[in-house]
Parts: structure tokens; sequence; C-alpha cells
């Protein structure tokens, strides 16, 4: 049966030949009976009930509108009701009335509720008259009064009682704490000393009880009322009763708490201080006869022990207002007898002393000491400087007789000696030396110097005169036995050698040279040349060493360099081909094999644009951040034979830019246990601000400059492209593409072109435990091919407007297949122009911009784009708020357990009731609904979101209510609700209008002017994706099945906070999927899912609502 607006129904089984067919309108004037199935091609919108329709029983699966008034005669029962003007119960609301909106005509005013009155005068009203009890907007409470002047009223005038926001109370009155408190009606009030008012009263005091005064006393019977420094007193009865006398103590009444009392006798008590406090005189009642008499205690400042000892436990000052020391005297004092000092005794000025001094400590003398006895130094201490010794003079010692010195003299004065006066040791007369003389400077002899030894010489150490130095003769020189020089020989004549017969030096026989033969001209070997050593060339090099394999010598004619031979590596040199391997050394040029740099840090540091770094196979050890120019290569023999390790292990390992290729390399740990926080195998140069802010790290190796990586001269962005590796690195990032990073062109502004701020990767294995994949984040964009990701915790990760496209890859074990959370920055705003209906999917916007510096661009709004809009509440009638939001509103995504309860709290047959603490405040908002999920214990385990609800303020604070209470604790997720658009029309470059598409209907109304801002939504889109036991964990040995590793389904897509991703896949069961909403089971060979769901009841609602 085709043809259907919704599709074609299956057909009816019949004999086609016992048909009446109708192949024009056809009416019916009286009753159609339909006993069989209703085939009918109608939705909601074709049926229009005139001006009445009577229904025996209605039932409605889904929300119902009521345009009109409605009238429900009989019980009503349903789950929610929500009114958008005035609620009544009994005639026209004299049971209860709740009013949702403000209507001039009516006389009504909104967001008010009355119960026995039909316009209540404040948001809330029982009854009228002197039984009224209101509470208005203010919070203030009115009871018998429909104005309460404060937080609580009862009645008004002088028949009121009104309890205030400070905690005062007034009765008969409404002021309280009136003028009569103020000048200049009561100068004498003051509640900072007297104590603030608490009670307020306007008329007579009736106290049947007592009354209690400032020290807590409730007084006793005939006592009157007196006032004292402190408040009011209770005291006996009158003193013109009584004979005695009060006593205070700094004005207050005896005794201090109690009631006040005379005293007929004073007792002066001297009493011990213990040689504290500073009060000397004390009042107290007596302890033996507390009535009757009052002690005057006195106290002296200084306290006494049983020996008549006097003394005070603070500092003492004589002169000194302020001592500084336990004993502090200014002016003289005088000790006539003896004086002990266990500490230093410091003398500033000149002491006389007239007999013996024992000092058993150090003592210092500021002045003169003049002694005309014997000095005794008893102190054992050898000197060892002129600092540390058993005497220690800082000045010069004149002695007019003999020194005599029983150990080793020294004489640390470096002063060198020019003549007999000058030196660091002077004698006017001889010296006397028994033994030997060292003499370490020179020696100057005036007559002749005589050596009487006969010792030959046998080396520079033996015989009669050995001298360590150089000898200089100015004459001749003979020796009548062998020569032996130790030292250097000149020979200054300049006669040419033609022969071995001739030239400045002529040797006989042959010369022996134990160390270097230097020839200034031509060298000429009659005889063979044999080497036992290496050859220097004309650099000074010998060809071999660390960095040096298979060199070679060459001869060479270089202009500014000179003529000669030099050892060089083999290989042909390159020009734009740069090696490193593993014998190579960073010195070396990198140019040619065997001239190879050590590190991939130095090749870095000298590649220009346009070069190929090659490394051969090895495990290198490097330096990083490393920094690559715009478009340098990086190319490992294979991803398997070369291994890169980080050494600083939480930071990134290459910084690339414009154009980069890293290819045929594996980035590992030195083992699996470290932990490689925060660093990325590739990212983006980061900027200084982020530096600064300690969030991310210069290079330090290759090049360094900071980000942010820019297209350069060619104008055009070239993506940097990973290619055929594999990341090991334990709690690592892959790929860290940060769109903050790559944001402006090679002028320094923000180019259309650096929209994309993309990298590209072919293969690329993130086999880093705990780590992440893929991070992308501030808009950033990436293009994936065969990315393959094992027990990470977020396999890709796409944050604040990361967007990618996911091409046949797969995520395997770990915590997070793929997540989209949240969204960018604005990225365009504009105004809207004219109005738009609740439930319209179209707007149009003028002046729509970018914010682009100095000068905002003119832009077109595209697909991956989300928006929102400046709402003033003001404007919608069913909104409880009057603010102006400028976020989205926001619906639940979840429910979460924090604590399931007891055992026995809750029942699977009846679960209770889960509501949230406010209602969506938003216009045209829904109410959300749930379904717990209570385990056969009673307890919740998990809570079903039936329907999102819709609007709900972001300053909005929601917490979890259950009904029946119990031992659960539940907590709510929401998400904001964008819309995204399908296409927009091109900005004109005039006023920047464009008309803009959304994929959503938006249900509220949109005014004129109202502002709309464009933000970039975090998305993954990706086709026939693979899934395997994610959710199962992040250590392999512990998440495959092998060892009961157990998915989470529900872990292999999170899309929140707006974040989206479109998706096909596939998980380990073969179980295909299309999005959230379709699910094709392999094992029970069944289709499920909300979209199929959808579609089934889309089918079938209207024909079931057709027959009832």
């Amino acid at each position: 049966m085709p043809g259907f607006k919704k599709g074609e129904v299956p057909n009816p089984s019949y004999d086609a030949s016992n048909v009446n067919q109708f192949s024009q309108i056809s009416e019916f004037a009286n009753d159609v009976y339909v006993y069989g199935t209703l085939y009918a091609d109608i939705s909601g919108s074709d049926i229009n009930f005139g001006d009445e329709a009577i229904f025996s029983r209605i039932k409605v699966n889904d929300q119902a509108f009521f345009g009109g008034i409605s009238t429900f005669i009989d019980a009503v029962d349903m789950e929610y009701l929500t009114v958008y003007q005035r609620f009544n119960v009994g005639s026209a609301g004299t049971v209860f009335v709740a009013i949702s909106s403000t209507s001039d005509a009516d006389g009504q005013v909104g967001g008010r509720v009355g119960i026995g009155t039909t316009q209540p005068d404040a948001i809330f009203q029982v009854s009228s008259g002197d039984e009224t009890v209101v509470v208005t907007d203010l919070g203030q409470v009115g009871i018998g009064t429909t104005q309460p002047v404060d937080k609580l009223q009862i009645s008004d005038e002088n028949t009121s009682f009104v309890v205030t926001g400070i905690g005062t109370v007034g009765i008969g009155t409404t002021s309280v704490g009136g003028d009569w408190t103020t000048k200049p009606f009561n100068v004498n009030y003051n509640g900072a000393t007297q104590g603030e008012l608490k009670l307020d009263i306007l008329g007579s005091v009736h106290i049947d009880r007592n009354i209690y005064d400032s020290q807590g006393s409730p007084g006793i019977n005939g006592y009157y009322l007196q006032r004292d420094a402190n408040g009011i007193r209770w005291n006996q009865v009158s003193p013109a009763d009584l004979d005695g006398i009060r006593v205070q103590d700094n004005g207050v009444d005896l005794p201090i708490g109690g009631t006040s009392q005379l005293f007929s006798h004073l007792n002066f008590v001297q009493i011990n201080s213990q040689g504290t406090g500073t009060d000397s005189l004390v009042p107290i009642p007596n302890t033996s006869n507390p009535t009757t008499i009052a002690d005057i205690q006195t106290k002296s400042f200084w306290g006494f022990d049983n020996n008549d000892n006097i003394y005070r436990i603070s500092r003492v000052g004589i002169n000194n207002q302020t001592p500084q020391f336990q004993l502090d005297v200014s002016g003289d004092f005088r000790a006539t007898s003896n004086a002990e000092i266990g500490g230093t005794l410091d003398v500033t000025n000149d002491t006389t002393l007239n007999a013996k001094l024992d000092v058993s400590s150090d003592t210092t003398i500021g002045g003169a000491l003049d002694v005309d006895g014997l000095i005794t130094s008893n102190n054992l201490t050898d000197a060892s400087s002129t600092t540390s010794a058993s005497v220690r003079i800082d000045g010069g010692v004149g002695i007019a007789k003999k020194l005599i010195v029983g150990g080793q003299t020294k004489v640390e004065d470096t002063q060198d000696s020019t003549s007999t006066t000058t030196g660091g040791l002077v004698v006017n007369g001889g010296v006397g030396i028994a033994r030997n003389t060292n003499i370490g400077g020179n020696t100057v002899v005036g007559g002749r110097l005589d050596v009487n030894s006969v010792d030959n010489s046998l080396n520079t150490t033996t015989g009669a005169v050995v001298v360590d130095g150089g000898v200089g003769i100015d004459k001749n020189i003979n020796v009548g036995g062998s020569g032996v020089i130790a030292g250097r020989l000149d020979v200054d004549s300049d006669q040419q050698s033609t022969s071995t017969a001739t030239g400045a030096l002529v040797v006989d026989g042959g010369v022996g040279i134990a160390k270097n033969l230097n020839v200034g001209q031509d060298a000429k070997i009659v005889g063979n040349l044999e080497l036992d050593a290496r050859i220097i060339d004309f650099f000074n090099n010998n060809g071999v060493g660390v960095c040096k394999t298979d060199y070679r010598l060459s001869s060479f004619d270089v202009s500014a360099v000179g003529v000669g031979v030099s050892w060089r590596p083999s290989g042909v040199q390159t020009k734009r081909t740069i090696w490193v391997t593993k014998n190579g050394c960073d010195t070396n040029s990198g140019l040619l094999e065997g001239d190879a740099k050590y590190t991939i840090g130095a090749a870095a540091a000298i590649a220009q644009e346009g070069d190929t770094i090659r490394v051969r196979s090895g495990t290198y050890f490097e330096e990083n951040p490393i920094g690559l120019r715009d478009d340098v290569a990086i190319n490992g023999e294979d991803l398997r034979l070369v291994l890169l390790i980080p050494k600083n292990k939480n930071k990134d390992f290459f910084h690339v830019r414009r154009g980069c290729l890293i290819e045929n390399l594996s980035f590992t740990g030195a083992s699996i246990s470290d932990d490689h926080t925060s660093c990325a195998a590739v990212a983006f140069p980061p900027t200084q601000a982020d530096i600064d802010a300690g969030l991310e790290f210069q290079a330090v190796r290759g090049f360094t400059d900071v980000g942010p990586a820019d297209e350069g001269s060619s104008g055009r962005w070239r993506s940097p492209y990973i290619r055929n590796c594999t990341n090991f690195m334990t709690k690592s990032i892959g790929m860290k593409i940060n769109g903050d990073h790559a944001n402006a062109d090679n002028s320094g502004a923000n180019n259309l072109g650096q929209d994309l701020k993309s990298m590209v990767c072919d293969s690329f294995t993130q086999y880093n435990e705990a780590g992440i994949g893929v991070s992308l984040s501030n808009n950033a964009y990436a293009q994936l091919v065969s990315i393959f990701t094992i027990c990470c915790d977020v396999g890709i990760a796409a944050t604040s407007g990361g967007q990618c496209d996911l091409t046949n890859s797969n995520s395997s074990f770990g915590r997070i297949g793929l997540l989209a959370d949240g969204f960018g920055d604005v990225e365009f705003d504009g105004n809207t122009v004219g109005s738009a209906i609740g439930g319209s999917d179209t707007i149009i916007l003028d002046n729509t911009r970018d914010f682009n510096t100095p000068t905002r661009r003119f832009r077109t709004p595209f697909d991956g784009q989300g928006a929102y809009f400046h709402l003033n509440l003001s404007n919608y009638p069913d909104s409880p708020s009057n603010a102006t939001i400028t976020e989205p509103l926001e619906l639940v995504r979840s429910i979460n357990v924090i604590d399931g309860g007891n055992d026995g709290d809750y029942s699977a047959a009846a679960p209770p009731i889960i509501t949230l603490s406010e209602s969506p405040q938003g216009p045209e908002s829904i109410l959300p609904e749930f379904s717990p999920n209570v385990s056969a214990a009673g307890t919740i385990t998990s809570v079903d979101v039936i329907n999102s609800g819709r609007n709900f303020l972001p300053s909005q604070t929601l917490t979890v209510n259950i009904s029946g209470g119990g031992g659960a604790s539940l907590s709510v997720d929401l998400d904001p609700i964008l819309f995204t658009v399908s296409e927009a029309t091109k900005t004109s470059d005039v006023v920047g209008i464009t008309t803009i598409t959304f994929n959503e209907f938006i249900p509220y109304p949109i005014f004129d002017n109202v502002k709309c801002e464009l933000v970039r939504l975090s998305r993954i889109i990706t086709s026939s994706h693979s899934f395997e036991y994610i959710g199962a964990g992040n250590d392999i040995n512990t998440a495959n099945p092998f060892q009961a590793g157990k998915p989470i389904p529900e872990n292999e897509v999170v899309a929140i906070n707006g974040g989206q991703v479109p998706f096909t896949s596939t998980d380990q069961k073969g179980n295909f999927r299309i999005g959230d909403g379709l699910t094709i089971d392999q094992t029970t060979s069944t289709i499920r899912g909300r979209d199929f769901n959808r579609a089934i009841q889309a089918q079938l609602t209207p024909l079931i609502l057709a027959l009832n």
C-alpha cells in the first residue's frame, strides 16, 4: 500500500473482490464504526475537532498541549501539568490560584500563588483580611497584614509584633528602634557603649516572674535594682535601712557576679604577688565571711620567699622605662663585694681593676691593656694561621728584647725582596743557619759564589749545583764532561742546510728525538720513512677518533684556506640531507654519513627549510623538546629500528611547524614505569604566554623559537605530517594539537587559512598506556588515518572546539575510546534581523563578524559550529526569571550515583521517584523524567534519563531529590543546548547579513536585535571505527579478555558538554552501531536503539490513536 506520507504500510489481508473503494473525497453524514484495523494516512495536524469533542477515555503517552481554556469536570490523573497563564481551583480560583504571567486587563500579577483569595497581594497569600498570611518577594512574612515591614510582622500599628532582620523585636510598634533612639530626640542613646537595643515595646510591660540583671542574678525577695558601671544590678534592701558600705572594683560593685551587697568591715590583706602582675590593690569578698567582710588585697610588685628574699619574674629597668634585659640600668651602679658573671662580659669603655681579675669565660676589652707584671698564657693551642693560635694580636708586636720561639716560625708577609732592606723578613745583621736553606724566589749574590762540593751530576737533580730553572750565562760555558739538556735547545743561527754537513746544527751521528719534529721548510729523507703513529693534516686532525670512522687523506687547494692535505670522511657530500648515526658526533658537519651528527637535536639545530634529517638504526637519548623549522623532515631508517627516548620525561619531544614530516620512528621511555605525563611525541611550538604561565616548555634543542607556528612566507598552510610511527611512552600524548599554538600568518595577523590549525597522520600507533592518543583543543583540526590506540586513557580527545576526521582506525582497551567535550571560544557573532517564531529553524543575522584584530571581518557561519542566543527572559512570560542570560541553556545529560544507599532502603517493585530541586526556568522549558534501577538488595544502582528536559538556566544550582529518603546520594550532569549550523548563505560584504538554517528547531521565539554567538563544537567524525574491550582498563596485562577484562560499551563514545561524535562502529562482538540511535546486534540478530524505536513509534502511534 504505497503512497503514504510516512512510507509504506503493510497490505491488509482481504479478498480483493469484496471491497468498496472510494477514489474521491467522501463525506459521512452519520457515525462511522470501524471494527477491524484502520489504515489511515494521517498525522496529528490532520485531525481537527470543531466546537466540541467528547471522549469517553483518552490516554496521551507524550506531551499534550491545550491552546485555550481547558475545563476538566472529573478527576484528572497526570504526572506533570504545565500552566502558562493562570491555574484556578474552585470558581475563578476561590480555593487555589497560581498565576504565571501578568495581565493588566485582568488585574493579575504573575508569579503569585493564593489560597482562599483570587487576587493574591504577594508572592504567596493564604486567606484575606485579619486572618491573612502572606510571603512577599523579599522573603518577608505577614500575619494579619499584607504589607509586612520586616522579616516577620503580626497585625498592624499598636497591636503589631515585629521581628527584624537584625535580630530586634518590636511590640506595639512597626518602627523598631525608631526616632526616639536617634538625635536630637535622644542624645543619650549609644548602642556601642550601652549595649544594642534588642526589644522595643510601645506600652506597658507586665512581668509575671523574674528579671535577671547584668551579672545573671534574679535577685531575691526585697532586693531593688541599681545601675553600676556594667549595667543593672540587684541589690539588698535600701541603704537607708542597712548599715554598711558598698565596695567597687574599678566601678563595678562587689561581688563580681551575683547580687551587689553591703559590707560592714574592710579587711586589708597583704599577699605574695610571686613577682608577677601589675595590679597592686584587688578587693574581693572575704572567703570565710563574704556577706560582711570585704578583703582589700594589697600586693607588692616583688615576690618573696620564706627566707625573706625578694624577686621579680619580668624585666626590670632602673632609670629605664623600656628595659631590654632582665636588669637594665641606665646610669652608674656599685657592687662593694663579689660579682659573678656566668656569660660574656662586654666592656665598651675604659676599665680600671685594682685587684686580681679572675675571668672564667670570654672577655672583650675595647680599650688599652697595660700590664706591668708577668703575662702567662697557659693555652696550648698551636699556631696554624694569624687567626688561630693561643695568643692572637690583630696589630703588630713590638718586642724590646730577645724573642725565643720554641717551634716553627712562619712569616706570612709576601713582599718580594729587591734589596737588603726589603722583603718579608729583613735582618740587619748576618744570618746564621745551621741547616738547609730553601729560597722560593730569586737570590742575588753580590760577590762570588763558590760551591765546594765535588759531587758529579748524573741527572737534573744531582751534582754540586742543582738548578730547577734555567741558567742565564752571559759569557762562555765550559763543561768538562757530558752535557744533558732536559729542556729546550735553541740554535739562533739561520744557516741553510743543503747536505748532511751543512746547516745551523750539524750532528755527526744519528739524532734521537723522543717527541715532535717541526721543519719550517722542505724536508728531504734519503732513506726510508717508517711511521709508528698517525699523520696530522693541515687542520691539525689525525683522521681518527670517537666520531671518526673510515677517514681518508686527500689533498686540497682552497682559496682563503690554503694548500695541503686533510683527513675527510667517506661518502659524497649532500646539501639537503643531515645524517644522524650512533657513531656520529655533534661536532661533525652532519653532511656526510661518515661525518654524521650524534643526536637529532644537533641535526635539527642546523637543519634549514627543505632539509631532511636521516636517522640510522639505534636508540637515541635526546635532550627535549626539539624544535624544527618549516618544511624539515625527519626520516628514520625503520619503524622498529630507530628508538627515541626523551631525557625530560614530562616535556614534548618534537615541536613541528608548517610542512614538517616525521616518519619511521618509535617514541619510547627508558622503561614501562616511566611517567611521561604532559609529554607529547609531536606538538606545535607553544606561545610565550603559555610558557610564562608554566603550562608548556620551550624547545631546548634544534630550532628553539616560540610559537605560534605560522604559514611562513608561502602564504599557504601545509599541515605537519606524521607517518608510520609508534608511541610507547607511558601516560604520554601521541599528537598534541593545540589550536592556540598555530594561530598567525607570516605577518603576525590572523589569516583565514589559519582556521585549519591542523596536522595530518597516517599509521601512528599509540601504545602509550594511560595516556592520550591524539589531543585536539582550542579549535584545532586533524585528518587521522590508521590511528590505532591501545590501553590509552582516552584514545582520541577533542576538547574546546577541537575537531578531526578519523578513518580506518581502531581503539582497543583503555578507559575511553572517543571523547568530544565542550566547545571553543566564540568565533563569530551577530545580531538577529527581525524576529523568529517559536519552532523556527532559520534566523537572519547582520554584522556577522569574527574577532580578528585590529579589524573584525565579515564571516559566513559553517557546518561544525553551534549557536546560542543572549536572551532577556523578561520577554518570555513563561519564564519566572527576569535575568539576561549570555550562555547556552542546558538539559540533563545524566544522573550519577554517588552512594546507592543502604540495603533495603528502596524497592525494585516500587522504585523511588527521582526529581530535581528546581524546575527549568528558561522559556518553553520541559521537566526532565528519570527512572531509577534498584538492585535486589534494595540499593540504587543507576538512574536512566527518560527525558532530558530542556532550558535550565546556566545559573541554576541543581540537586537531586529521592522520594522516601533513604541513604542514597545522587548528582546531576547538564549539557549546553546549542543549535548546530546546517547551512548559511554567504555573508554580504556590506553589512554582514547571512541566513542560517539549523539542524534543530528553536522552541522559543527569537526577537529582533538579539545577539547570537557561534562557537566551534568539539567533534570527531568517524566511520567504520573498530572498538575492542574499551573500558577494560589501561594495563594490557589485566585488561585483555584472557585475564577477565570487561568492556564498558558506554565508554566507547563519550560526547558531553556540547561535543559531538557522528560515527559508525563495530565492537569486539561484531555489533554494528550507527551513532547512539541504532545498533545491529550480531549475537541476537536484532535491531535496537533510540532512533529505531522512535521510527517505529512514529509509524504506529497515529494508527493506535485512530483505533482508540
